[in-house]
C-alpha cells in the first residue's frame, strides 16, 4: 500500500481533516524560507491535537543541528526530512533518535550514486522551490530512473507537482509513498477538503490493486 503525505500543515483544521481522510504523514515545514512555514509553538497546539498514530514530520532546510534538535524534541517529531544541502554526517547525527528522510533533486543525478552516500530511512526526490516555475513535475526520464530505483528495493518518496491529473502515473511506479502540498490546495497554506480526500482515495485504490 502506497502511503500518503500531506506537506505544508499550517492549522489544525487541515491537520485533522487530513488525519481523518486517511493520511498517513503530516509534514510541517520549519525553514522560514517556505510560504508554508510554520512557528514551532502553532506546530505544537496542532500536534498534540492529532491521533497518536499519525506520523508527525518536521520539514528542514539547511539549519543548525541545535535548532533541528530543539524543535524536534519540542514537538516530539517521528520523522526528520531533510531538504537541504545536509550530508550524510548530519543526517546520522539525528537517526540516533529519529527517523530521517533525504531530499534529492533531479541535478543530483545518478541518483544511486548519490544516495547510496546516505544511510537514511527513505529517500525523497523533488524539484527545489526556484525551478517549480520552470519544470512541474518530475521528467520523465528522472522517473525512469526513480522507478528502477524502487525495483531495487530504495524505499523512494516521490514529490513535486503531483495532483489528482497525474497521480495515478506516480502510483503506477509502486513508491513507497507520495508526498503532496500544493496539489491539493485552495490556495497556499490551506488545504481543500474535497481535493485531499480525493488524492487519498486515489492513491489507496490504485495502490492496493
Amino acid at each position: 500500500m502506497i502511503k500518503v503525505k500531506i506537506c505544508g500543515i499550517t492549522n489544525l483544521e487541515d491537520a485533522l481533516f487530513s488525519s481523518e481522510a486517511g493520511a498517513d504523514a503530516l509534514g510541517f515545514i520549519f525553514s522560514k524560507k517556505s510560504p508554508r512555514f510554520i512557528s514551532p509553538k502553532d506546530a505544537k497546539k496542532i500536534i498534540f491535537s492529532l491521533d497518536p498514530y499519525i506520523v508527525k514530520v518536521g520539514v528542514f532546510l539547511n539549519q543548525s543541528k541545535e535548532e533541528v534538535l530543539e524543535i524536534a524534541d519540542f514537538l516530539s517529531l517521528d520523522v526528520l526530512q531533510f531538504h537541504g544541502d545536509e550530508t550524510q554526517e548530519y543526517c546520522s547525527f539525528f537517526r540516533k533518535k529519529f527517523r530521517v528522510i533525504k531530499v534529492f533533486f533531479p541535478n543530483n543525478r545518478p541518483f544511486e550514486e548519490k544516495i547510496s552516500k546516505y544511510k537514511v530511512d527513505a529517500y525523497m526526490f523533488d524539484i527545489k522551490y526556484e525551478d517549480k516555475t520552470n519544470i512541474k513535475t518530475l521528467p520523465k526520464d528522472v522517473l525512469k530512473e526513480l522507478s528502477n530505483l524502487i525495483k531495487k528495493g530504495y524505499r523512494v518518496i516521490l514529490s513535486g507537482g503531483i495532483n489528482l491529473k497525474n497521480v495515478l502515473s506516480f502510483c503506477k511506479l509502486k513508491p513507497y509513498a507520495l508526498d503532496v502540498a500544493s496539489g491539493v490546495e485552495k490556495f497556499v497554506g490551506k488545504k481543500d477538503k474535497e481535493l485531499v480526500s480525493l488524492f487519498i482515495k486515489s492513491v489507496k485504490n490504485e495502490g492496493s490493486r
